[in-house]
């Protein structure tokens, strides 16, 4: 009888031993198949530790998935490679005849023009222009993207060019009657961050073209100091934006409106942001009632 016992006692502590190994080789493949979500560029796969016929042919079956799914991964990664480039080249070889083109029409006498046609040379000036931003910003996004745009960082005074930046605006800003204010709260001297110029200056001129297009009245930039960073900060009245829209405005194309009238290309915010990134900075969005702020964020450099 007391070999009965030990026979099923052998057998019950092989069982429990053989569940336990299965159970450890399960968590042990579990752990691995978070790893590979988190991680999906690693080329690692799922291993098997206890030789068993059902969990070795279920590893397998799952390998065979996460190899087949990082085929697919790689094959659309590269295929937005090559579309992203070829609109880089299309951009390129578009701008330069129409930078020639708006050149020309700089240069035209319009004194000379009767007023119907002076109008008519002003919607076109006027959509060439808006045509070289598309192409522009279609360029800039493929060369941000594709990690192609070079950044020259050097120290810069935020305080003096911002003056400068929006000195430029000036015209179109009286132009499309919107009171401009630029307060600063910052202390006296130069406020340094690390930056590049054309980068910097792309943020300014985006953000004064948003303003300018859906800005209803107010228009405001704000420079302080906090906690060893710079803020700078944009904000304008509004009334078409809803809170939804907050978390979508830095995404490729989205604009809020998508008249054709409109001239947006829905990249600007978009190109900011990467710029931003580029730069070590970040940049956010928010609505409080009917203004809208985009607030950029610098590491302040010592000076």
């Amino acid at each position: 009888m007391i070999y009965i016992f030990i026979i099923v006692g052998i057998i019950s502590s092989f069982f429990a031993l053989r569940f336990f190994l299965l159970t450890h080789n399960l968590k042990k493949a579990r752990r691995e198949l978070e790893e590979i979500i988190q991680n999906p560029q690693e080329n690692s796969i799922l291993h098997n530790s206890v030789p068993q016929k059902h969990a070795e042919r279920l590893l397998a079956s799952m390998n065979e998935y996460i190899l087949a799914a990082r085929r697919e991964r790689i094959f659309y990664e590269n295929r937005e490679k090559k579309l992203r480039a070829q609109i880089e080249n299309i951009s390129h070889d578009l701008r330069t005849p129409l930078t020639s083109l708006i050149g020309y029409l700089d240069i035209l006498d319009q004194d000379s023009l009767n007023e119907e046609n002076r109008e008519s040379l002003e919607v076109i000036e006027r959509k060439a222009r808006a045509l070289h931003s598309l192409i522009s910003n279609f360029y800039d996004l493929s060369r941000l993207e594709l990690d192609d745009y070079h950044l020259t960082m050097e120290p810069l005074d935020l305080a003096r060019f911002t003056d400068e930046t929006m000195l430029q605006f000036y015209m179109e800003f009286e132009k499309r009657n919107l009171t401009v204010e630029i307060n600063k709260k910052t202390p006296d001297g130069p406020v340094l961050i690390s930056a590049d110029n054309g980068a910097l200056t792309r943020i300014f001129y985006n953000m004064n073209q948003n303003a300018l297009r859906y800005a209803v009245s107010h228009y405001r930039v704000n420079l302080k100091e906090e906690n060893g960073k710079v803020l700078l900060i944009f904000e304008n009245d509004c009334n078409s934006l809803k809170e939804d829209d907050i978390a979508h405005l830095f995404e490729r194309f989205y604009v809020k409106e998508a008249s054709r009238t409109n001239e947006s290309t829905g990249l600007g915010l978009t190109i900011n942001k990467l710029l931003t990134e580029a730069m070590g900075g970040t940049v956010r969005a928010e609505l409080e009632g009917n203004w809208f702020r985009a607030a950029y964020e610098f590491g302040r450099l010592n000076g």
